[in-house]
């Protein structure tokens, strides 16, 4: 280490890198960057210049053995494991972004080598330091609502494919669509808020592809009763955003952008309440990225637990492996019933027809 602060490397340049981790990094006092790590030369050069770094950039990731004591791997989510083992291995404490690995034997894997190692491994999940996360935890565990009745969340917008890499467009690089991509955020603080949740059932619109849409039923056990939920994500139409909580005292609402606050209805009331802790009251906003590279920095000086461990990260991917085994087709009627009605609407195909004739047709 230099001094009191721990050096920092981060590898892979795209854009949560451009526009959070490097940002976070050089507001921070707890580390100092080191190097920058990417297979492409021009995007690196591009990183320095951009955030006036000096020459600290290299296209292997080994090179930066010896140079730092902790990285940040923003890597597309099939190199995860590879790549993190071989960090892992030599002693170096990673800080992985979401979701840990594409499957719950990498993960698995990348766990054992933390462990091995004796080194720290956080996971890049950082709504959890939403002040929001931690009042609706400690509003779920003092039973503001009563006895919980139910949760549906949904989540979604018309496109958004647009990391650096493109790698979100293949199941092999990414492990999958929507879900491991955007909704793998809510997981993590569904089981963090709930416990264990047991999956019913999982539809999506993959078709052998990354999915764009997809719902999943889910069953957990909350002040030993069993409640039901409800997940709808989508990558093609805007949805409401947000987590909603229904008890029999009411209902609490969090936007997916509420960030320091909750909404409560109260049951048999017209009336709607904005929630937050005396400490938000009247507080500047934070940068999270910045928190959660903190906490990451705190873990590895005592030697503890980061608020997302590699453990919980675990616990993320089974539980969105599990959906993926019991996947369904999602219904999509526009798609598959069509073809049949159009060939009693069509002409025959030994009909040729006139150059001056047209036809419509009206698909109900």
């Amino acid at each position: 280490m230099n001094g009191t602060k721990l050096r920092l490397g981060v590898i892979g340049c795209g854009a949560i890198t451009e526009t959070a981790h490097l940002p976070a990094a050089l507001s921070s006092s707890a580390v100092e960057l080191t190097a920058l790590c990417d297979n492409s030369e021009r995007r690196l050069r591009s990183m320095e210049r951009m955030f006036g770094l000096g020459s600290i950039g290299f296209r292997d990731h080994r090179d930066l053995f010896g140079r730092v004591d902790a990285v940040i791997l923003a890597l597309p989510n099939h190199l995860h494991v590879s790549v993190g083992c071989e960090l892992l291995a030599k002693g170096i404490h990673v800080l992985c972004e979401k979701p840990l690995a594409t499957t719950r034997q990498d993960c698995e894997q990348l766990c054992q080598a933390a462990r091995a190692a004796k080194v720290a491994l956080a996971v890049g999940y950082f709504t959890r330091f939403y002040p929001s996360t931690l009042l609706t935890k400690q509003l779920l565990e003092s039973r503001f609502l009563g006895t919980i009745t139910s949760f549906d969340y949904e989540h979604g917008s018309v496109g958004g494919w647009a990391p650096h890499s493109g790698y979100n467009l293949s199941r092999a690089t990414s492990g999958g669509g929507v879900l491991m991509v955007n909704g793998s955020h809510f997981i993590d603080r569904m089981l963090h808020l709930f416990g264990a949740v047991h999956v019913r059932s999982f539809a999506d619109d993959s078709r052998g592809g990354v999915e764009a849409n997809c719902v999943a039923t889910v069953e957990c056990m909350v002040q030993g009763q069993s409640v039901l939920g409800r997940i709808t994500l989508s990558k093609t139409h805007a949805l409401a955003d947000r987590l909603r909580i229904q008890g029999e005292g009411g209902i609490v609402e969090i936007g997916e952008t509420q960030k320091r606050s909750v909404t409560y209805y109260p049951a048999h009331h017209e009336l709607r309440h904005e929630i937050m802790t005396k400490e938000e009251t009247g507080s500047a906003e934070q940068d999270y990225f910045r928190l959660q590279l903190e906490d990451f920095v705190q873990a590895i000086q005592i030697s503890g637990e980061p608020r997302v461990s590699g453990e919980q990260g675990l616990e993320s991917v089974a539980f969105m492996e599990t959906c993926y085994q019991l996947a369904a087709p999602l219904p999509e009627p526009w798609v598959d019933e069509p073809l049949e009605r159009l060939k009693e609407v069509l002409p025959p195909a030994d009909r040729k027809p006139s150059l001056h004739s047209s036809a419509t047709v009206a698909v109900s």
